[in-house]
């Protein structure tokens, strides 16, 4: 991933200042990230004229990917020509938020009345100190996901997932299968990239009550007692799927896999493999003990207006049109996104396998904030989360180098908030 530091923020605000007005316009700019080409072609095609026939307003559609989208949005202001709505990243609301890149919604979403069709924790999660700067289009929603029938195999009952860490870890060792110098079925998944053991971690992390910061006094919160408990948790988890030794082909479609994490739209390879593959499976948001409560991580993807926006009710007239019922629905088939909208279950069974899986754990949504910029703090937390996984080093020692390399991040944010 491309790095994109606090200066990038800085130039940003500098050229929203030089460039800020007010006027009417003729067209608006949609900064897409990531969308399929069938996705673009339907916008451009039937939501785009009809936005036209009612506004006189015609929408400019953008493309980048997630490393080249900061880039586009600077160039593009610095040329006058800001975008007025941006696809975001789970990061948006606190990073391009807190310094003043975004627009905050909350007028908008007063008089929506879509906004009560979205949960609390799902607004609170595309906040930053109060305000919302994210509508969501495309969530992560992660929850761990179970083969029922390898839990029947090994007399575990398939429709109790497990509730605690310490059940998690039983489950894991006696799922796990070995054959000759391979594992045949791992009993839990990890993710063994540096991002993805950094984000186990900060799931973990929220499961035993604790937030990565706090985001208040810009404090690391990495050297908790709860932070120690979680990694070291994660590491028996790791073993007990025996991640040192190779995994037979197939991952969890072919069984290989009895547990792993899974989120809305990776079903989709799935279900191309296996159409019949959630009539197999469970989903559930773990807890630490059987009286704490689930977590459900989420890292959510949305649209939001730029500060530099020169028509934001427009560009606000724009998100709504993308969330009228048909609309919508045709967003989610195409793409297999999963926006959260409540009322939306029953339609999205049509489309989505399992997808009454991840309503069930809205009630539970969490999302992290850790200090920008991110492909450092969260690179290099990873990196020691594998590290403690392998035994190369200890939690501690991990936890006690992340946290002083994310004071240091912190004092840098915090001093760039105050300067705007």
């Amino acid at each position: 991933m491309k790095k994109v530091g606090l200066s990038s923020f800085v130039l940003f605000a500098l050229i929203f200042s030089l460039t800020f007005s007010v006027a009417w316009a003729k067209e608006l700019t949609f900064l897409t990230v990531g969308y399929s080409g069938e996705l673009l072609n339907y916008l451009r095609n039937e939501v785009v004229p009809e936005f036209k026939d009612k506004y006189g307003v015609d929408v400019v559609m953008l493309s980048a990917n997630w490393d080249t989208r900061m880039e586009r949005i600077i160039v593009l202001t610095a040329g006058g020509t800001p975008p007025d709505v941006v696809c975001t990243g789970a990061y948006s609301p606190y990073e391009e938020g807190s310094v003043g890149m975004l627009e905050p919604l909350d007028r908008y979403l007063a008089r929506w009345p879509l906004t009560s069709r979205f949960s609390k924790g799902l607004w609170d999660s595309l906040s930053w100190r109060g305000q919302v700067y994210v509508v969501p289009q495309n969530l992560s929603l992660r929850g761990i996901a179970y083969n029922k029938e390898l839990y029947a195999e090994v007399g575990l009952d398939p429709e109790r997932p497990p509730m605690s860490w310490e059940e998690l870890k039983q489950y894991a060792q006696r799922l796990t299968r070995i054959e000759g110098d391979s594992v045949a079925v791992q009993g839990i998944k990890l993710e063994t990239t540096p991002a993805g053991a950094a984000q186990y971690f900060f799931w973990f992390l929220r499961q035993a009550g604790v937030t990565e910061i706090d985001s208040d006094k810009m404090t690391s919160n990495l050297m908790r007692p709860e932070a120690i408990d979680a990694l070291q948790t994660l590491q028996e988890l790791y073993a007990a799927g025996q991640h040192g030794l190779p995994v037979l082909s197939g991952g969890y479609v072919k069984g290989r896999e009895a547990m792993r994490w899974l989120f809305p739209s990776g079903v989709a390879s799935m279900v191309a493999q296996d159409p019949y593959i959630m009539e197999r499976t469970g989903v559930f948001a773990p807890r630490r003990t059987p009286e704490s409560r689930p977590v459900a991580h989420v890292f959510a993807n949305g649209l939001a207006i730029t500060a530099a926006s020169k028509n934001k009710d427009l560009a606000w007239e724009w998100i709504a049109s993308l969330y009228e019922d048909d609309v919508l629905y045709e967003i989610q088939r195409i793409s297999w996104f999963f926006s959260g909208r409540l009322d939306f279950l029953n339609r999205m069974r049509e489309i989505q396998p399992g997808i009454e899986y991840w309503y069930a754990m809205d009630p539970y949504i969490q999302a992290s904030v850790f200090p920008p910029p991110r492909d450092v703090s969260q690179q290099e937390l990873g990196a020691q989360v594998l590290k403690v996984w392998r035994l190369e080093t200890s939690p501690l020692a991990a936890l006690e180098q992340t946290h002083a390399l994310w004071t240091r991040l912190l004092e840098d944010w915090k001093a760039e908030i105050e300067r705007r």
